[in-house]
């Protein structure tokens, strides 16, 4: 009976140990300015569909964002190239990055929500990153033939395997550092995923 007792209480140690979770990352967000269009933009065209905004017009902002986990780095989305007419951000990444003393090394991930210009047009500056991006937008950008604007030419290290790419698979969520702190979630009907931290 000592016996059982002794091996029931140590299958008990064992799965109360593995139930406890590891201490989590410290995780921080940060927004980084990365354009702005040309002129303000009505309201209804893009975020109403029974037109409850009446002619109201909002000077809208292209962001990107940081996310901190740890020691690592993911860069979401990267905004217009500077290279862009009239919307352009004022400062590169890596610029605004180097403010806060992180170089383009440091981002281990670069999640790309979609493969539209405003999204996409500085990502050549992170080739060591792993490349987060949906099945369908990785499609698009390594088509034959990519259709009217998919700007999949930023992409050109990762589509010649230069640089390290993650597909993510329809219907999944992504759990970027393995611990629920900061997952893609995919946003069906939006062809878009978001970072939730």
């Amino acid at each position: 009976m000592t016996r059982v007792l002794t091996i029931l209480a140590a299958g008990i140690g064992l799965f109360a140990g593995l139930a406890i979770p590891a201490q989590a990352a410290d995780v921080s967000l940060a927004r980084l300015d990365c354009g702005t269009p040309q002129a303000p933009t009505a309201v209804n065209q893009r975020f109403s569909d029974t037109w409850a905004y009446g002619e109201l017009k909002l000077q809208l902002v292209y962001s990107c964002y940081l996310v901190k986990h740890g020691d690592d780095y993911l860069l979401w989305d990267t905004g217009h190239a500077m290279t862009m007419p009239n919307v352009a951000p004022k400062a590169s990444l890596v610029d605004l990055l180097a403010k806060i003393d992180v170089k383009p090394d440091q981002i281990k991930y670069v999640g790309i929500s979609h493969y539209h210009a405003d999204h996409t047009g500085q990502i050549a500056s992170f080739p060591k990153a792993t490349l987060l991006i949906g099945t369908r937008e990785w499609d698009a950008i390594t088509g034959p033939k990519p259709a009217e604007g998919v700007n999949f030419k930023p992409f050109e290290s990762w589509i010649k395997g230069d640089s390290k790419v993650e597909p993510l698979p329809l219907g999944l969520d992504k759990d970027v550092f393995g611990d629920g702190t900061v997952i893609v979630l995919r946003t069906p009907g939006t062809r878009r995923a978001i970072p939730v931290c």
